[in-house]
């Protein structure tokens, strides 16, 4: 296993066109997100320790929402290194195949991890239907702790997404 970082030539055909804008409009809501979680993370454990330490105070719903914030950052992040291609791989195929068959394996790869993402998502939507059902809540935030744990189905859908454009990628590659 290692990390992947592509060093294709980036295709500009006219699906890819269709493409970009959904492409960019996805990451800038996933930087912003991430930036968001990041910043509030750190300037609310700040606010803990302090009150903590010094006032032997806190916000008791502050653990809590660190907790999710910590898991959807990490979720999210998961679809923006994926798109950069920095997600772990196998690539002993890439390095053992022939050269003219590496595109299809590629392709062959990528519409594994399309399905599985799928698979995943379809399995997270379920998860998250019957949480609501059972309409448990995450009480120091009074919030259902269903809408907490959306972060999964939509990771699934992202990297279901991100996955789809990758393939499209290596479709319309112009092999070196």
């Amino acid at each position: 296993m290692t990390t992947k970082k592509s060093n294709h030539q980036e295709p500009d055909h006219q699906a890819m066109r269709l493409i970009r804008p959904v492409d960019r409009i996805v990451s800038y809501l996933e930087q912003g997100f991430v930036i968001l979680a990041l910043s509030t993370m750190v300037t609310l454990s700040f606010i803990q320790v302090i009150m903590r330490n010094f006032f032997s105070i806190g916000f008791g719903w502050a653990d809590e929402l660190l907790r999710h914030l910590v898991l959807w950052t990490g979720f999210i992040a998961g679809s923006m290194v994926t798109k950069q291609g920095r997600h772990i791989a196998i690539d002993v195929m890439s390095r053992t195949l022939p050269k003219d068959l590496r595109k299809l394996s590629e392709m062959v790869l990528t519409f594994v991890a399309i399905l599985f993402s799928i698979f995943l998502f379809k399995t997270a939507l379920h998860f998250v239907a019957v949480e609501k059902a059972f309409g448990q809540m995450c009480e120091p935030l009074h919030t259902p702790l269903w809408v907490m744990e959306l972060v999964f189905p939509i990771t699934f859908c992202l990297l279901s997404i991100r996955f789809t454009i990758k393939l499209v990628e290596i479709y319309y590659r112009k092999e070196e």
